[in-house]
């Protein structure tokens, strides 16, 4: 981090506020990152939204697909603009709550501020924030900024804040989409793009002695047990296909061991009790999403984990991190949840991190005919999955262990591992995105 930023940052006429949203724990991994990475000396207040609607909405759009069907079109189909500038005046109008909070915070303050950085990671509290920064800097006698971070690379009208001082994005490729959208609009933003921001602690290097067990972990001819994580989304999302895929993966090999990581709630309980006792399923469970998002961090720092089964949420962007780091896991990708989860797919495959298409379509076709190899067909394989981070894993729980398995028992895991020890990600031109977003975060908001 740049001593200008540290300074900045440090600075005791100036506020840090962060904020986070009840939808899903995305928002507030993002925000637990950002957290993390700031100096020891630096105490930013939490900021959450009241707005319950947010939660119901997420909740009932991940688990029922008509009701996610016909959200996705309205927000994106031929009404989107209508709809969108709709829920946009919605969110600005209804700004009483958040001005309460906001004057609160900053009259609390033994050292009045004499400026308010204010980062938000959801479009809900950014739209709020937006509609009354000009008041709360008349008011109050303040500078705020606002910074707006998507939590996707994703396109989507929403997340284009009108009034936000920078909007972050994960790559030159959505950053086009949302200057061309700010343009047609007649309302441009400063829009930059930044790494993805992930918890410093998964960036840690695993020393020599954990990266072998890694390694064993993914060699079909070892014995060492293969410790897999499947975190829990936070809409609950796939709970009978985590049963399945974690039934069939212990028929195949007792050398596989699960760690559950979820909140303890009444959608999440009955698939948990059934895990209880038994000795090669750890539970990790917390009574509140930061709690989970905590344990998540903890069960990394503790236990050396090969491979994850997650949607391509958040989680995705672990894909930047090194295999050798805490993080650096291998990614089973389940079947996407809303159009940013394609879009997230969609970036992973742009920065061949994931096989292409056709690839993966060919590796189905492989582990479900349980074809043996010949020596042409394993060489252009384990060249091409050198790049490789993560794979789809079929729908079918099923044919997901199979194709898991056989993954493992073909050693292209071990490739995928041995291949992204010093992993460096190109996104266009010369820029690098990698495991440093936090940092890289800090220094562009600090720079406004």
């Amino acid at each position: 981090m740049k001593k200008s930023t540290i300074d900045r940052l440090t600075h005791r006429q100036l506020q840090l506020i962060l904020t986070y949203a009840p939808a899903g724990l995305g928002h507030l991994r993002i925000t637990d990152a950002l957290y993390a990475g700031l100096p020891d000396t630096v105490n930013p207040v939490l900021l959450g939204s009241q707005d319950t609607s947010i939660q119901t909405i997420h909740r009932i759009t991940s688990i029922h697909p008509i009701a996610r069907a016909i959200y996705e079109w309205l927000v994106s189909g031929p009404l989107s603009n209508l709809v969108n500038s709709l829920y946009r005046l919605s969110l600005r109008w209804n700004t009483g709550v958040v001005y309460r909070e906001m004057a609160r915070l900053i009259d609390e303050r033994l050292d009045p501020p004499d400026e308010v950085l204010v980062v938000s990671t959801h479009f809900g509290l950014a739209h709020k924030l937006a509609a009354i920064k000009d008041k709360l800097q008349k008011e109050k006698h303040i500078k705020m900024v606002l910074v707006v971070f998507v939590s996707d690379d994703t396109f989507q009208h929403i997340w284009y804040v009108d009034g936000a001082d920078l909007l972050a994005v994960s790559s030159e490729y959505t950053k086009r989409k949302y200057a061309a959208y700010g343009k047609r609009l007649g309302r441009e933003v400063r829009i930059e793009v930044v790494s993805y921001p992930l918890n410093p602690d998964l960036e840690k290097p695993l020393g020599p002695r954990a990266m072998k067990e890694k390694a064993d972990q993914l060699d079909p001819k070892s014995r060492e047990p293969i410790q897999v994580s499947i975190p829990i989304s936070g809409a609950a999302v796939g709970m009978e296909y985590f049963s399945r895929l974690i039934t069939g993966l212990r028929e195949k090999s007792k050398r596989f061991r699960f760690h559950l990581v979820s909140k303890d709630a009444p959608f999440t309980r009955k698939f948990l009790s059934q895990w209880e006792g038994k000795p090669w399923i750890e539970l990790h469970v917390g009574k509140m999403d930061r709690e989970v998002v905590d344990l998540y961090d903890e069960l990394m720092e503790k236990h050396v984990i090969s491979l994850e089964v997650t949607k391509p949420s958040e989680q995705a962007f672990k894909a930047l991190l090194k295999t050798q780091s805490r993080g650096g896991v291998i990614l089973l990708f389940s079947q996407p949840m809303g159009i940013q989860e394609y879009d997230n797919l969609d970036f992973l495959g742009r920065h061949a991190l994931l096989p292409s298409r056709p690839t993966n379509a060919e590796l189905y076709e492989l582990s479900g005919d349980g074809v043996t190899m010949d020596a042409d067909l394993r060489g252009r394989l384990f060249e091409v999955s050198r790049t490789w981070r993560g794979v789809r894993i079929p729908v079918d729980a099923a044919k997901a262990v199979d194709f898991i398995w056989w993954l493992h028992r073909s050693g292209i895991f071990s490739r995928m591992l041995a291949g992204n020890k010093t992993l460096k990600v190109r996104d266009e031109g010369e820029d690098i995105l990698g495991s440093k977003g936090v940092e890289e975060f800090w220094d562009l908001a600090t720079s406004i």
